[in-house]
């Protein structure tokens, strides 16, 4: 069944849109997935730009939650809008040969800029609510001032192909709604993490990537 325009822009026991903690979960998921990949060297400009200087504290839905304050007529489309992008950059030829992942070094000025894109394409009158916003709300770590390149590069990897149509908006609103599956526990995921580091070279490959976000929250249909 469809999504209704009630289901995508209802509001949580917060007053936030559902769709916000749905992407934040996701996004999360995604971070602790490839958290290993945090300690590997940055060998390329397009990851160390979405490293930065700093990684932010905060952790991502309450960033975002922040951010939802900071710029209140952000409704849930937003948010629906933001996964699509992450998703169709994550897939993009330019981030493949780069190996950049959701990783915990990487995950906030992902999301800032897919969000930030989300704001101006759903509500273009609504963006003018300050790009200061986020490296408030990232407790200084994101600087204003890297957001318009990360921004350049993140629509170079789309090809500047920000349209999304109905048919595929409701796909992504779907995978949000679907949640990830819940953690392991800590020592669960180290065990795991040491089996895979015993079996697989350290080295992140572009082509593994494509085959690991084959099956991640981001690449479902």
């Amino acid at each position: 069944m469809a999504p209704s325009a009630s289901d995508v822009l209802r509001l949580d026991g917060n007053g936030n849109p559902r769709t916000l903690r749905l992407l934040a979960s996701l996004v999360e998921a995604e971070s602790r997935r490839f958290a290993a990949a945090a300690s590997e060297p940055a060998e390329n400009d397009l990851v160390r730009a979405f490293r930065g200087g700093a990684t932010p504290a905060v952790p991502i839905a309450e960033f975002l939650e922040r951010l939802q304050r900071c710029n209140y007529l952000f409704d849930g489309a937003v948010y629906v809008l933001a996964a699509a992008y992450l998703a169709l950059f994550m897939r993009s030829p330019a981030a493949l040969e780069a190996g950049i992942v959701v990783e915990p070094a990487t995950a906030h000025r992902l999301i800032s800029v897919a969000v930030l894109l989300g704001a101006k394409f759903s509500s273009p009158r609504y963006y003018e609510r300050r790009v200061e916003s986020f490296q408030v709300c990232s407790g200084e770590s994101i600087r204003s001032t890297e957001l318009c390149p990360i921004e350049l590069l993140f629509l170079r990897a789309l090809d500047y192909r920000v349209f999304i149509d109905d048919e595929e908006f409701r796909r992504f609103f779907r995978i949000l709604e679907r949640r990830p599956a819940p953690a392991r526990s800590v020592a669960c995921a180290a065990k795991k993490r040491k089996a895979e580091e015993e079996v697989e070279p350290r080295r992140v490959r572009a082509c593994q990537l494509a085959a690991r976000y084959g099956i991640s929250g981001f690449n479902q249909s």
